[in-house]
């Protein structure tokens, strides 16, 4: 696998840790610019030459980087990038082009581009970057420039009102200086409208354009569990941003909006908890004692939810939304689609779970479908055939060791950075690599991963792994998982469906078998008798899915779609459970247009697997 000369994030979950764990070689950083390429300007009135400091974020990595533009007299630029805690300096970028406020540059020799567009007042350029195959929100901003009139220094303090709503600057690093944040007080009861009430956050990234479309966009987050105002930073949310006004709310349970977070894997920088079996009873027991003191943990469905933004929407005084949801989050959005219809322009669904979907049953055919795949396409790749010949015959013998019990490993805690030792049952490697198949960069070092395991080195795997549940860790509200899951899903799961669906697959039951037993011991909420049936609507709705997703497979939407006469599936043949520019770009077009038809989905049919990460 070819590396950049300069490794900007590691790549960014992939960090150092990891790569030594697996012995990766990265080549040292090319600190000394060649040549300087020029790009034709056009300015617009504004004058964006200088100096441009951006955070580049994923998790606990944060690179400082310096984007340093010089206007030539013949109006062409000159560009350089500066890596500050990588020691890097003046970084070529080969080509700029910046027209109609939006900047783009290119790294040939990083495999890296940026796409950003510049705000109102001037001071900030708000974008993506990409490499590797990752797309990261980065924004640009000016350290030497100050508003440029009293009206916008007056605005960057003042209170909004959208409304019945009070928002404020939200004043937060990493986030545009125009994003605005708020609460909106619901019932945690709403059918009695008394008692415990929940303050709902809210950010809202105003629409770029002066001109904003009246009907803005709610993303819904997946999970269950995640919060909608984590994207605030997400590299795609400045493409929706243009034409109409995005807004995030925390779903009741997540993020700000009484969270009913705990641990079930003990404590977060102690590898054991994460490996073993999944969620014992004493963990259940002891984060429901915990969370039943600030919530009624049967009053966290996702019906009670979509009324909470419906109650949103309305306070803010939009009339009609779009709707776009991610993994749970299109179970999320479909669910306001049936609920309230009148409110809905269009509807976008990346990674489909809708109602009928049950976690986590659909899990085993996804997973042994997209390592089958996995293993012909290393097939079928010279590089990776001719490091890993045998990566069948290789997994099947890491699961022979453990299907004779768990057993002992050590790696290296990426947290401590100490070597420890726990103890890895069969479960917990299956589900390993189900989280493996979800991302480029952990997909493209899988095979090697196997083929060191096989050999009785399931270290680097597991340290990888501990790495990304992490990350995952501190973004999921486990308690709103345990209540949607345990309500929506595990009840209308039976034994023969477990039998018929896991059948033939190495991930098996396991997983199901976990979350009935959790679920046993967990408070259920009520849900409409309709709940899990499919969903019919006249409404537009894009269905994207990966063909290789291993949790929300592609069948599972053409199954949706067949209730949706105004829904169109699209499929990214080599799309995981992940985003990708493309898609989220086909995602604005949709909903600019507000239907499915003349979408151009070619760029679908150019997105690829990164390389096999073989070693060499």
């Amino acid at each position: 696998m070819k590396r950049s000369l300069f490794i900007f994030l590691s790549f960014l979950f992939l960090t150092q840790a990891w790569a030594n764990s697996i012995n990766a070689q990265t080549p040292a950083k090319e600190t000394t610019a060649t040549a300087q390429p020029t790009a034709t300007a056009n300015m617009q009135g504004q004058d964006i030459q200088g100096s441009w400091q951006g955070m580049i974020e994923a998790g606990s990595t944060r690179l400082r980087v310096i984007l340093k533009l010089i206007k030539a007299s013949n109006g062409t630029f000159k560009a350089t990038l500066d890596s500050p805690d990588q020691g890097a300096t003046d970084l070529p970028i080969d080509t700029v082009v910046f027209k109609d406020n939006m900047l783009r540059f290119e790294m040939k020799k990083l495999s890296a581009e940026y796409e950003g567009t510049l705000s109102r007042d001037g001071l900030q350029i708000l974008g993506t970057w990409k490499q590797g195959g990752q797309s990261l929100g980065l924004i640009f901003r000016r350290p030497d420039k100050r508003p440029q009139s009293s009206a916008v220094a007056a605005a960057a303090v003042a209170s909004v009102q959208r409304g019945r709503v009070q928002l404020k600057p939200c004043g937060r690093d990493g986030l545009p200086n125009e994003a605005l944040c708020g609460s909106y007080e619901v019932f945690e009861d709403r059918r009695a409208a008394k008692g415990r009430k929940i303050a709902l956050s809210i950010l809202l990234l105003p629409a770029l354009n002066e001109k904003a479309a009246a009907d803005p966009l709610f993303y819904l987050a997946g999970g269950p569990g995640a919060a909608a105002t984590s994207y605030a930073t997400a590299g795609f949310m400045t493409r929706f941003r243009r034409e109409r006004d995005v807004v995030l709310v925390d779903q009741r349970g997540t993020g700000n909006s009484n969270p009913l977070q705990c641990s079930i894997h003990g404590e977060r920088n102690d590898m054991r908890g994460f490996f073993t079996d999944y969620y014992s009873d004493e963990a259940i027991r002891a984060c429901r004692a915990e969370l039943e003191k600030v919530a009624n943990l049967t009053l966290y469905t996702t019906e009670i939810a979509m009324d909470d933004l419906d109650e949103v929407r309305a306070a803010l005084g939009y009339e009609r939304i779009n709707l776009y949801g991610g993994s749970y989050g299109t179970r999320a959005a479909l669910a306001y689609l049936r609920q309230h219809p009148k409110q809905v322009r269009t509807v976008a669904l990346f990674g489909v779970a809708p109602p009928e979907y049950k976690i986590p049953l659909p899990f085993a055919k996804g997973v042994q479908h997209a390592m089958n795949r996995l293993m012909e396409d290393c097939a079928a790749d010279a590089e990776c055939r001719t490091a890993f010949p045998d990566f069948r015959a290789e997994f099947e013998a890491s699961l022979a060791k453990l299907d004779k019990g768990p057993i002992k490993v050590t790696a290296m805690n990426v947290v401590t950075k100490q070597p420890q030792e726990i103890t890895l049952s069969r479960g917990a490697f299956v589900d390993i690599v189900r989280l493996m198949l979800y991302f480029p960069p952990t997909i493209s070092v899988l095979p090697r991963l196997i083929h060191q395991a096989s050999q009785g080195n399931f270290g680097p795997m597991v340290t990888i792994a501990f790495q990304v549940y992490q990350q995952l860790e501190g973004q999921i509200a486990r308690g709103m998982q345990l209540s949607v899951i345990c309500a929506e899903d595990l009840p209308f799961i039976t034994d023969e469906e477990i039998r018929r669906e896991t059948a033939g697959t190495f991930y098996g039951e396991t997983r199901v078998r976990a979350y009935q037993k959790a679920c046993a011991a967990w408070p259920k909420g009520a849900v409409p008798p309709d709940f899990a049936t499919p969903l019919k609507s006249d409404a537009p709705v894009l269905l994207v899915s990966g063909e290789v997703d291993p949790v929300t497979p592609p069948w599972i939407a053409e199954a949706a779609a067949r209730n949706l006469p105004n829904g169109r599936q699209v499929r990214i043949r080599n799309g995981s459970h992940y985003s990708y520019d493309c898609a989220e770009n086909l995602v604005a077009e949709f909903i600019d247009r507000g239907t499915t038809q003349g979408l151009d989905i070619s760029c679908l049919e150019q997105i690829r697997r990164l390389p096999f990460n073989t070693g060499k």
